[in-house]
């Protein structure tokens, strides 16, 4: 039990430790679209000198290591802990629905050695930033629909970019190791898995959603 959880945690930092190279690597670009993004507020010229001072001081401190490091790297380590954990939770409860006995152990370990290929995602991207000398704009499939939409089509366009080759590997072996692992029927278990996939990219696409809808909101300062 120690070795299989050992083994789990492996594939796990492994993951880690490439997402937050992604980070690493990406922080120059990261400052420079900070410097060169910078838009006024509406009537921001009708604001007292004082609130002016303010937000550009705001802006400003977006160039330091907080925002440019330290933030970005807790939302990539986030983002393969708490996938990994609700992606295989997700799984083992579809799963037993389905008649499955297996534990959620073995599903939460499936899903960390499944995810290996994410690994080499990893890799790509950063040689490609290292490369360009800019941030990937439009990751996986999202390119396919325009950057400046609004409502569903944000939300969509989280599902699509989360979607390219390395998430189909994912899906085949998930599909491959969850026959062995349940015993179960091959449409019940890979009805699960495709399921649970589904599910976890609908999750992961809600909270670019939420920040696009909370940075629509215009607020009007006090005089």
């Amino acid at each position: 039990m120690k070795k299989a959880r050992w083994l789990l945690i492996s594939a796990l930092l492994v993951l880690s430790i490439l997402a937050i190279l992604v980070i690493l690597v990406g922080g120059q670009p990261r400052i420079i679209q900070a410097q060169t993004n910078v838009e006024l507020p509406q009537d921001f010229q009708y604001w007292p000198p004082e609130m002016q001072q303010e937000y550009l001081d705001n802006q400003a401190n977006k160039t330091n290591a907080l925002y440019i490091y330290i933030f970005p790297a807790l939302g990539a380590l986030a983002g393969v802990w708490i996938l990994w954990f609700l992606l295989g939770s997700i799984l083992h409860l579809a799963l037993t629905l389905a008649g499955s006995r297996g534990s959620n152990t073995s599903a939460l370990n499936l899903v960390a050695w499944a995810s290996l290929p994410f690994a080499i995602r990893y890799i790509v991207q950063a040689f490609a930033i290292m490369s360009s000398k800019q941030l990937i704009a439009a990751p996986g499939l999202s390119g396919f629909l325009a950057a400046d939409g609004n409502g569903f089509m944000i939300f969509l366009r989280g599902v699509l970019a989360q979607i390219d080759l390395y998430l189909i590997w994912q899906v085949v072996l998930l599909l491959v190791g969850v026959l062995p692992m349940t015993g179960l029927a091959r449409a019940k278990a890979w009805t699960s898995v495709l399921a649970s996939v589904l599910i976890i990219l609908a999750l992961a696409a809600l909270p670019g959603l939420v920040v696009s809808q909370l940075g629509g909101l215009s607020t009007t300062p006090n005089f």
